[in-house]
């Protein structure tokens, strides 16, 4: 078909043309550069190619020129760039050596072609007969150029192999032709360009149609059949399938929710979530997989997405949610993706319907040309393409541009129809969809005669979840369709109930689902039967009653820091509970006693063992050999504050003391409730707090305590850990996601400081609090409903958001703790499981407070799995010196509903409440430390404390002045009705002195 339209130039104006380019680009010839290796990512194209020849792994970007542009200008900008860059000139050849080589062609090959087309249809033909010509490695160029004269405009088009994205994006190609033609030096190719590794081969045409209904799909029973659409010919036949292209526009003021100056990111994730609504109606799958590019670059012509492989992102929708809860979550991705390349998270074949989402780039924004309009000419392509893609960008008008894309493996006639259809369903909703009555239907994979075992029985499994609602919250009158979080629910017991869901039953949630879906009933919808339920963790022997066991990678981790600070008192936790009725010490000394022999992990002593540490547990016959409990008669003269500061030796005494003492100013008993971190987590806080007030009221009644069960000890834990080693794939992620993080600085430069601060780094601190106001409170819990995310989320994105006002970041990288516990065998272990993380927050200007929130709740929610993975592997795998280099400058952590505030029940019916005193901070490990407190009074009033320390070498009393303020600020803004709309570039002028 070429020959029909390969009008080439006559012999004179060829002559004219090449005179032109020689007084353009200079007479001389320039030396062939020297071959390199080829990349990686170059031998996976290649041999992707050899494996299918037939495959199409050519992309095409063209535009119309309208105007007068000079050809022999622009084709010697061709000409000069294929020079610069010898990339698009080089040749592949597979040696006897059984090697790849790559060499450079330098003017040999003849890269751009001057074409005569009568017509822009005759145009559009001899691109794709371009586009099918199977590509010779040794022979041909891996890029080409067609400049195409047609009668009233002149057709550009780049035609590139896939082989030249990483090293030579579309977007880059067009802005350094633009330069060229404007006279300007092309800037030289170097050695340095981006040289990425393959990327994940995605999803090949027709992989996914399965998902979709049958009426969708390309059918084989009509081969050699044409149906003609006679009112457009502009599309030529092929005897090779095309992916269809079809396009329409959309006035915004037809998109309710959609603000008439939303950004582009708002305008793509409006329609994204939209689309993704309207394909879940149309397949009656509900949850739908979208797949975003993970690079500017890559939304300007197609993405790859078949056997070449190609960088994206996916995120799972709910195509049943309203789009005002779908749209957040794209957003936050959309702002991730635009900050950093991002590795694919998914592949293999399709569980889901796909859907493909990308931004519609102006191709003028790369290619400006003088005098010369641009216009971007939207062609059907031969590359294998996904079944479907769904492009958004901008008209001329101002309205909202709309593309669709569907596969090979589609219908050649349905996207019209969809695109049709979906506008219909935008002013109609499901009536306007094909055979409406059906298509709307419950979630249910067809699998030809298959029973479905993976979906469970939705009353059974709602009866399941119910029933561990119940239990973790202690609400046996919580019923099927009751809140999870209006009934006590917080992110530690939903990590609890979700684990024991899936060891105990089988059944599969996602985080985030609990979050979304906070009744029994409707995240039963969400379960996903997987099968199988985790055997009861085996025990190589009997339980020994004096064990040792080998420090677990959390304890680990800490004893590294401890023998950092010269094993001082920086990992004393000094509780203190305020009795405010008179209480039986000797009591609480004996019920403490049963809680030491429930749990070992608790007496367990700290020995060197050759180069490592080794915990040793004291047999509970041997604790009355230690000193570990003082009545007040026994503390007179003690002061609270010094026995915070008590140095523990842990190789001879145990890890905790308690001691009551007469509070001088109320004459109420105080119990100074001392450990040592390395044996106590805030999860075991809360089960041990529970676990006393079951023995103190026992042993007041006269009993002794009976348990139904007993919890696997945590040196069993320890040395479980031990044996499987770290995890490569977990720590994989953590080390992804923290490679070039800036390092940490402080937020604010000290104003007051006298001379510079020595090497040698003081943990000297002080710490100040402030109390939110009733308002603030609530509209941070109804803003943590509304965006389906936890308090930790909110107050997260809150101090986040400020320290990002406060001082000009563009990203910010935020500790925090984690739980640590991924094996449900030890839900119910007293010890130390807690994992300090690094998240890598990147800001946004155009995101709004709730799309920070959103983002948070992503990113802490998708790190769960990894989360036993401590920080100082990571800094040593991204190659910082221990001890001296440090990730982070801030640290986050919330203390939700901690049972240190509660009551001890007493056998005639009356009650003993306490409530826990603050310590005094004289130290601090970081630069920031906000503790956020989840409190309830006595006349069941929540109420929120943020609690900083601060490291006094960083921050003085101005500067901790001003990061109170803004994020008390902060809070109140996104307490208020319309403050999470507000965007990060806006926020200062929302607060005071903003």
């Amino acid at each position: 078909m070429a020959a029909d339209f390969d009008h080439v130039l006559t012999h004179a104006e060829q002559r004219r043309l090449d005179a032109a380019l020689q007084k353009l680009s200079g007479a001389a010839s320039r030396g062939a550069p020297s071959a390199l290796a080829p990349s990686e990512y170059e031998e996976h194209v290649w041999l992707a190619q050899q494996q299918v020849p037939e495959a199409v792994l050519k992309h095409v970007v063209a535009c119309r020129l309208i105007g007068e542009p000079d050809l022999a200008r622009l084709v010697g900008a061709i000409r000069d760039l294929v020079r610069a860059w010898p990339d698009l000139n080089a040749r592949f050849r597979f040696s006897e050596d059984g090697e790849l080589h790559k060499r450079f062609a330098g003017d040999e090959g003849r890269v751009v072609s001057l074409i005569r087309a009568d017509t822009l249809e005759q145009a559009i033909a001899a691109i794709l007969d371009r586009q099918a010509v199977s590509w010779d490695t040794d022979g041909a160029p891996p890029f080409e150029v067609l400049v195409i004269s047609c009668p009233q405009e002149t057709v550009l088009a780049l035609i590139l192999h896939r082989i030249l994205d990483a090293a030579h994006p579309a977007a880059e190609l067009l802005l350094a032709l633009g330069r060229a033609y404007a006279g300007e030096p092309v800037v030289p190719a170097t050695s340095a360009a981006v040289r990425r590794a393959p990327g994940t081969p995605l999803l090949a045409a027709g992989e996914a149609s399965a998902m979709l209904p049958a009426w969708m799909r390309r059918s084989g029973n009509v081969a050699g059949l044409d149906i003609v659409d006679l009112g457009n010919l502009r599309a030529p036949r092929s005897e090779r399938a095309l992916a269809g292209r079809y396009g329409t526009t959309i006035r915004l003021e037809a998109l309710n929710g959609l603000a008439p100056d939303a950004s582009d990111q708002e305008v793509l994730a409006h329609l994204a979530a939209l689309f993704a609504r309207y394909l879940s109606a149309l397949s009656g799958k509900r949850e739908i997989d979208l797949l975003i590019p993970s690079g500017p670059t890559a939304q300007l012509g197609d993405p790859p997405s078949s056997v070449a492989g190609g960088d994206a992102v996916f995120l799972i929708v709910d195509g049943q949610a309203p789009a005002e809860a779908i749209v957040p979550v794209i957003r936050d991705v959309l702002a991730r993706t635009s900050k950093a390349s991002m590795s694919p998270c998914r592949a293999g074949r399709a569980e889901r319907p796909i859907l493909f989402v990308n931004w519609l780039s102006d191709l003028a924004d790369s290619l400006r040309m003088p005098g010369v309009s641009v216009e971007r000419l939207p062609l059907p392509t031969l590359e294998t393409r996904p079944d479907l893609a769904f492009a958004v960008g901008r008209s001329k008008q101002g309205n909202v541009a709309v593309e669709l894309v569907t596969g090979q493996g589609l219908s050649p006639l349905i996207g019209p129809v969809l695109l049709e259809r979906f506008l219909a369903w935008l002013k109609e909703g499901e009536v306007a969809l094909p055979g409406a009555s059906s298509a709307i239907a419950v979630d249910k994979p067809h699998r030809g005669g298959e029973v479905a075992a993976e979906e469970p029985a939705t009353d059974a499994v709602a009866a399941l979840i119910l029933a561990e609602f119940r239990a973790a919250l202690d609400a046996p009158e919580l019923g099927p369709d009751d809140d999870f979080f209006d009934h006590g629910g917080h992110s530690l017991i939903a990590t609890r109930i979700i684990g024991r869901l899936l060891s105990q039953h089988g059944i599969g949630l996602h985080f985030n689902d609990l979050f979304s879906y906070p009744s029994a009933a409707a995240l039963a919808l969400k379960a996903r039967r997987t099968g199988e339920v985790a055997p009861e963790t085996s025990r190589a022997a009997p339980i020994e009653e004096a064990p040792s066991a080998p420090l677990s990678l959390a304890q680990a981790s800490l004893w590294k820091a401890y023998a950092a600070f010269g094993f001082n008192e920086i990992f004393n936790l000094p509780f203190a509970l305020d009795f405010l009725e008179p209480v039986d010490e000797a009591l609480y000394g004996r019920a403490f006693t049963d809680i030491l022999e429930r749990h070992p992990g608790l007496r367990s002593l700290f020995r060197q063992e050759g180069e490592g540490m080794v915990q040793q547990v004291v047999p509970a016959a041997e604790l009355s050999q230690y000193k570990w409990f003082w009545t007040s008669a026994e503390s007179v003269g003690v002061d609270r504050r010094d026995e915070a500061q008590h140095h523990f030796d842990l190789a001879k005494e145990l890890p905790f003391r308690l001691r009551f003492l007469i509070d001088p100013a109320t004459g109420r008993q105080v119990l100074s409730f001392l450990f040592h971190h390395v044996v106590l987590d805030e999860w075991s806080v809360n089960l041990m707090m529970d676990e006393i007030a079951y023995c103190y009221r026992v042993r007041a009644a006269g009993g002794m305590p009976v348990w139904s069960d007993a919890p696997a000890p945590f040196h069993e834990f320890a040395r479980l850990q031990d044996a499987a080693g770290v995890d490569q794939t977990h720590l994989g992620y953590w080390t992804d996601m923290l490679r070039g993080a800036p390092q940490p600085q402080p937020i604010l430069l000290r104003q007051d400081r006298a001379e510079p601060a020595g090497e040698e780094a003081s943990a000297a601190g002080g710490w100040v609090e402030f109390k939110l106001g009733r308002e603030a409170t609530e509209g941070l819990y109804a803003l943590a409903k509304q965006s389906s995310a936890s308090l930790f989320n909110v107050v997260y994105a809150g101090i986040a958001a400020s320290l990002r006002q406060l001082g000009s970041l563009p990203e910010l990288v935020v500790g925090t703790s984690a739980s640590g516990r991924s094996d449900a065998a030890f839900f119910d272990t007293v010890g130390y499981f807690t994992t300090v993380v690094a998240h890598r927050i990147r800001f946004d200007e155009t995101m709004s407070l709730g799309g920070l929130v959103g983002q948070v709740r992503n990113l802490v929610n998708e790190s769960l799995p990894s989360s036993e993975i401590p920080i100082d592997l990571v800094e040593e795998a991204l190659g910082m010196t221990p001890g001296r280099d440090h990730l982070f400058e801030v640290f986050i952590q919330i203390h939700a509903k901690n049972k240190l505030n509660g009551e001890l029940a007493l056998p005639d019916g009356r009650s003993i409440a306490f409530r826990q005193v603050d310590p005094e901070r004289h130290e601090s490990m970081l630069g920031l430390h906000f503790e956020v407190m989840e409190e309830v009074d006595l006349s069941g009033e929540r109420s929120i404390r943020v609690l900083m320390s601060y490291r006094s070498e960083h921050y003085g009393p101005q500067e901790v002045e001003k990061i109170t303020a803004t994020t008390s600020a902060v809070f109140a803004l996104m307490g208020r009705a319309g403050g999470a709309q507000v965007k990060l570039a806006e926020l200062g002028t929302h607060l005071p002195h903003g």
